[in-house]
C-alpha cells in the first residue's frame, strides 16, 4: 500500500501529514524519522487509537 504525504523544511525539522489525514500533521529531524512517524500515525488510525473525523471525496467537474 502506498499513502502519498506533503513535507516541507520548517527550519531543522521535516513537518507534514499524511495527504488523506492532514488533520495529524507530525515531524521528524530527517526524513526517516519524519516517515517513521507516519508510520505511527497510519498504524494508530488503523488500531483505532487516533479518530478520523474529516472524510475526503472527490468532485467531478464537467
Amino acid at each position: 500500500m502506498n499513502l502519498k504525504y506533503t513535507y516541507e523544511m520548517d527550519g531543522d525539522f521535516y513537518v507534514g501529514y499524511f495527504d488523506d489525514y492532514p488533520e495529524y500533521p507530525t515531524q521528524g529531524e530527517n526524513l526517516k524519522d519524519f516517515e517513521e512517524n507516519l508510520q505511527d500515525i497510519y498504524n494508530m488510525i488503523q488500531d483505532g487509537t487516533l479518530e478520523v473525523k474529516e472524510k475526503h471525496g472527490v468532485l467531478e467537474l464537467a
